[in-house]
């Protein structure tokens, strides 16, 4: 089982070697499906943000701590590629009731 402590969202620079300087920008989530504080093995969420670009230079990096005092840090980096070539939802879910 893991504790969540926080969840964040950034976009980061691509670790480039002897840079002297790295920007981040913190994302704020615009939805999240499950907002439950633990997890088991095979969990699933949607976390949704809006609507952007970034260039092939940033990575997008979803990082999940954990509560407990070991601290566990997971971090996700996903190239810009890797966004559009991921599935996306159907027109009727995305409308607006």
């Amino acid at each position: 089982r893991f504790d969540i402590d926080e969840i964040r969202i950034k976009l980061t620079d691509k670790k480039l070697a002897k840079a002297t300087n790295a920007q981040t920008i913190e994302l704020t989530p615009a939805l999240v499906l499950e907002s439950g504080k633990t997890f088991r093995h095979g969990y699933r969420n949607v976390i949704v943000v809006k609507k952007m670009t970034f260039p092939n230079d940033k990575l997008l990096t979803i990082e999940m701590t954990e509560k407990q005092i070991s601290g566990r840090n997971i971090s996700l980096n996903i190239d810009y590629e890797d966004i559009l070539a991921a599935d996306s939802f159907h027109a009727d879910l995305l409308e607006e009731e």
